[in-house]
């Protein structure tokens, strides 16, 4: 909440547009590296639907570090 400003149970990557500072780090499954994902908007009684492309030119614009893992 203080930092990305959302809710519990609205949390999305879409927070880090709030995150003024950049102290968040990102981590995302790398079995989600291709085709598209569905993001809650800030709000969980929504779904937007994002190619990944687009979703790496938004983790870019936001300046936040990120990275792909391997979940088992």
């Amino acid at each position: 909440m203080d930092i990305l400003g959302l809710t519990k149970g609205s949390v999305s990557p879409f927070g880090l547009l709030n995150d003024e500072s950049r102290l968040v780090r990102f981590f995302l499954d790398e079995d989600f590296a291709d085709g598209s994902l569905g993001i809650h908007p800030n709000d969980n009684t929504a779904t937007v639907v994002i190619r990944h492309g687009a979703f790496l030119q938004f983790l870019e614009s936001c300046g936040n570090s990120y990275e792909f893992i391997e979940l088992y």
